[in-house]
């Protein structure tokens, strides 16, 4: 082989050694770019489950404190000889018939029945306004429960007898007479219980408003295919809603794992 030749080759062998070397480079350098990339991506994707974990914890810690609060009144009204139901999963503590009890198309209450209700708002007052972000200043609530409470409805219900004869010229249907049975709710609780109607969530708004449902809502077990007069059914609802997450805190958690 000719001094040209072998020069030739060890240029070509050069050449292609260069090549391979820059392509190693090329590629050692991008799987470490890779790597770092994958490694700030796991650490931001560890760190973006733990918030939504957090958020997750939140929603419990309020679904059980909205349970330990309900039942609170439960048994505070039990001692006042007011028995009511609670429904822990949902929020509700329901003023069944044996609380309180309308008669058939009547949105008020007068003597005992009113007494009654008076009762529960004493209740309330006691309990209720410590979840508020403006909780009392009383040295009886606790840190942990302040701004805990968003909104409460007060939920009126009827029986699924239609309105007719004299009853029609006041109300139109049952949805007008449950919505006003909230209102007169809503209305002897504040004249009641003052401290109720002040309570503000954490946007500085009032906490209770009133809703009506009509015989829309019947209690579980008191459906039924015809009209029928069902004092069950005739009750007012107190529907409690925790503070939520901020849609700011749940859009940071759950941006990049959806």
């Amino acid at each position: 082989m000719s001094w040209k030749k072998q020069s030739e080759e060890s240029s070509y062998m050069m050449s292609v050694s260069d090549i391979m070397s820059g392509l190693m480079f090329i590629f050692i350098i991008t799987l470490a770019i890779f790597v770092i990339d994958f490694l700030i991506a796991s650490r931001e994707h560890e760190e973006k489950m733990q918030e939504l974990t957090q958020i997750l914890e939140k929603l419990d810690e309020n679904n059980q404190m909205r349970g330990a609060m309900l039942t609170d009144m439960q048994e505070a009204l039990a001692k006042r000889s007011i028995e009511v139901d609670i429904d822990i999963e949902h929020g509700v503590l329901r003023l069944n018939e044996n609380a309180i009890r309308f008669t058939t198309g009547s949105a008020d209450l007068r003597g005992e029945q009113l007494e009654r209700l008076e009762v529960v708002a004493e209740v309330l007052s006691e309990i209720l306004p410590c979840y508020g972000s403006n909780q009392p200043d009383n040295g009886k609530c606790l840190e942990e429960t302040r701004g805990k409470i968003d909104s409460v409805f007060i939920e009126g219900h009827t029986d699924n007898v239609p309105i007719g004869g004299r009853l029609a010229n006041r109300y139109k249907d049952n949805w007008e007479l449950s919505a006003d049975r909230a209102m007169f709710t809503y209305r002897e609780i504040a004249k009641s219980q003052p401290i109720l109607i002040s309570m503000q969530n954490v946007n500085a708004q009032p906490v209770i408003s009133v809703s009506g449902y009509g015989e829309g809502r019947p209690v579980p077990g008191h459906e039924y295919a015809y009209p029928k007069s069902d004092p069950i059914n005739r009750r007012i609802d107190f529907r409690f809603i925790m503070t939520p997450p901020t849609a700011t805190d749940v859009e940071h958690a759950l941006e990049g794992n959806l």
